[in-house]
């Protein structure tokens, strides 16, 4: 009899599936991915060591228009050190994106600011699709969650 309320007084242990790990919901990473940084996290520009364009993005969509109007030598500079993907990866929190950003060559820099804003951009829109969005006035706030997501 001892041993059976020795049973009923441990706390039950979860089950999960052997390898599995529960991955956080596509909405959640989507919000924190697409947040806007602080200063102290934003990306800087430059186009050598040394050499600060005084250009900074602080959010994935202000670093594609950044992308779009700084110099192909700055481009070029952050490409051939990871710097892009680096920034991406760590302080955003895309290691996809980061991964992608990692594989486009500054072998031909004509392409480069092309194939850089089109990879961001296509994130960009892969990750809206599965962010939610809070619609508020003074006496209310609704939370709308994409067609896609589960809760």
């Amino acid at each position: 009899m001892v041993n059976l309320m020795k049973k009923t007084m441990e706390p039950r242990k979860k089950r999960t599936r052997k390898g599995t790990k529960q991955k956080p919901k596509a909405g959640v990473e989507a919000v924190r991915i697409l947040r806007t940084v602080g200063d102290r996290e934003a990306f800087y520009f430059y186009e050598a060591i040394g050499k600060p364009t005084g250009e900074r993005a602080r959010s994935l969509p202000d670093f594609v228009g950044r992308i779009k109007s700084v110099k192909t030598e700055s481009l070029l500079f952050h490409i051939q050190r990871r710097d892009f993907g680096n920034w991406i990866g760590k302080t955003l929190g895309d290691c996809k994106l980061a991964r992608e950003l990692e594989e486009i060559s500054s072998s031909n820099s004509d392409d480069v600011r092309m194939s850089i804003c089109k990879t961001l951009e296509n994130r960009i829109k892969e990750l809206s699709e599965t962010s939610p969005t809070i619609l508020a006035d003074q006496n209310s706030a609704v939370l709308m969650l994409p067609a896609s997501s589960t809760v």
